[in-house]
């Protein structure tokens, strides 16, 4: 038991300091009484639980897609640091443009592409998926893991996946007027 009691004050001191970096978690401490954590955990608890209930699922999950899987680091490099959501994909690809280095800019320029591919596929498969058990759930991770700079998801599935099927969709296209144009003469 000491162990776990151990344990939850590691996470939850971590979760403190994250969340002391942002303005509101800490005007909602203020003003509720309520710890910031805790009012971090709730939300995040009744955002999952609508989830898993298939209440407003894909709006929960389309905003989660706009949401950046924070890669800021304590000294100690914790689990929660990895997983909270805390910045906007927009801002971090705004951001992204302006440093001056084109490693960040990949990353969210690959996130875009295969985020929008993904929306596109949905948005025409949606009624099949609609019924598939914990598709929202399973989304969710997915798009989590996609986004985190600790996976780089997109990337992986980019470069794995993507880009060959791209290639070749672009390499046959180019082909068949050259083999058109070939036969006329």
């Amino acid at each position: 038991m000491d162990q776990a009691h151990g344990a939850f004050n590691k996470y939850y001191t971590e979760a403190d300091t994250l969340l002391a970096r942002l303005p509101i978690a800490q005007k909602f401490q203020e003003k509720t009484g309520v710890s910031k954590v805790y009012g971090a955990s709730g939300i995040a608890g009744v955002g999952l639980l609508l989830v898993f209930l298939n209440i407003g699922a894909s709006l929960l999950v389309n905003l989660t897609g706009f949401g950046y899987a924070g890669n800021i680091l304590t000294e100690n490099g914790g689990w929660f640091d990895n997983t909270v959501l805390i910045f906007c994909v927009a801002y971090a690809s705004m951001e992204a443009i302006e440093t001056p280095g084109k490693e960040d800019d990949a990353q969210w320029l690959t996130y875009w592409v295969v985020f929008g591919l993904f929306n596109v596929l949905e948005y025409f498969t949606g009624f099949l998926l609609y019924w598939f058990p914990f598709y929202y759930l399973i989304k969710l991770g997915f798009l989590v893991w996609l986004m985190a700079p600790a996976t780089r998801g997109a990337e992986r599935l980019y470069h794995s996946g993507l880009k060959p099927l791209m290639l070749q969709a672009c390499n046959s296209q180019r082909s068949v007027p050259a083999k058109a144009e070939a036969k006329s003469d």
